[in-house]
């Protein structure tokens, strides 16, 4: 009998988390699922500890073994392409965190009860160090269904990330992940975005993301930022030549600019203050001659501002210090609340 959900898990060197998450996986309230997971040439002991898991229940938990490290985005394409294309739902996990025995029954029920093609739960993210809570998102959401999707704003602000996101199988179909190595997630909520013809939150936390210094997002590099600006733009151009995509093209730009022009330049200054005005100018340049339309979108207009909500007003505030140059200070003023302030908080 075909699982209602698979769900696709890629595995790299986290043999210290693995016992947790594997135990939060396979304790779950409901247990129609089957597990695929993605071996992406561990060094450590992930392989062993996979294997334990799966001799413990073989018809539920499936390992596929990359013969060479592929990364992120092709071990996910491999689960993709591999498990069961039957089944009704997609979860796509990530194996260094744990969810709440209930989430995926909650998630199925949902996406039952209100046919919804994408159901979205609340997360917490946590230090790896102290497991204290850093914050919380995505609770205060919608109650009613999202149908008008071309027109829902907060797709241009809310976090991309897809591990707390239940996929319908159908809306994603043929579509994979692509290579870029920063905000693939972005990049595939986007691609599947035409597909999409409902949407249902559940506001509370079924989802505990870890941050810990070595993890893919707590690290940035120049390279992973060329990669992400270069995916971004190669994104652009594909949607611009598929007609399904227009609609969607002022919200793309948001994310864009949050997730480079944000997020790249101020992670990449961190690590280097003397460096900060080099990365703004740059970021600057890329959306200036790559996604020139960013200038007058509408949703990063200070524009009736006083009618959007605190994130979408603030996301506003910095693209307008980006246009009068001034966006550094803003980074210099980011820096000081979270280093020498002490206060958590994340763009």
């Amino acid at each position: 009998m075909n699982p209602r959900v698979n769900v696709i898990v890629p595995v790299y060197n986290v043999a210290p988390y693995l016992t947790v998450f594997f135990e939060s996986l396979m304790n779950q309230t409901f247990q129609d699922f089957d597990v695929w997971v993605v071996n992406d040439k561990s060094t450590d002991s992930s392989l062993e500890i996979i294997k334990y898991y799966a001799d413990k229940v073989p018809s539920k938990i499936h390992v596929i073994n990359n013969s060479v490290n592929m990364g992120l985005c092709e071990a996910r394409n491999a689960g993709l392409s591999q498990c069961d294309s039957n089944g009704e739902y997609i979860l796509l996990l990530d194996p260094d965190d744990y969810i709440e025995i209930t989430y995926m029954e909650k998630m199925v029920n949902v996406a039952d009860k209100y046919h919804a093609d994408l159901t979205i739960c609340g997360m917490e993210r946590f230090d790896d160090r102290t497991g204290k809570c850093i914050c919380k998102e995505m609770i205060n959401n919608p109650e009613e269904v999202i149908t008008d999707i071309m027109n829902f704003e907060m797709l241009g602000y809310m976090n991309p990330v897809v591990w707390n996101k239940l996929f319908r199988r159908t809306v994603i179909g043929e579509i994979k992940f692509t290579t870029i190595k920063r905000s693939e997630d972005t990049v595939f909520l986007f691609s599947v975005l035409p597909n999409i013809r409902s949407i249902k939150f559940v506001n509370e936390i079924l989802y505990h993301y870890r941050l810990r210094d070595t993890s893919l997002s707590g690290s940035i590099s120049d390279e992973i930022y060329e990669s992400m600006l270069e995916g971004f733009k190669e994104t652009k151009e594909k949607f611009c030549s598929d007609s399904r995509y227009k609609a969607f093209m002022d919200l793309f730009v948001v994310q864009m600019f949050i997730r480079c022009g944000l997020g790249g330049a101020c992670r990449l200054s961190f690590r280097n203050m003397k460096k900060a005005p080099y990365y703004v100018k740059k970021t600057k340049k890329y959306m200036d001659e790559y996604f020139p339309e960013w200038r007058e979108n509408r949703y990063l207009s200070l524009r009736q501002c006083w009618k959007r909500k605190f994130h979408a007003f603030a996301v506003s505030c910095t693209a307008t210090l980006y246009k009068i140059h001034l966006f550094v200070l803003f980074i210099y003023a980011y820096w000081l609340i979270s280093n020498v302030c002490k206060r958590d908080f994340r763009v």
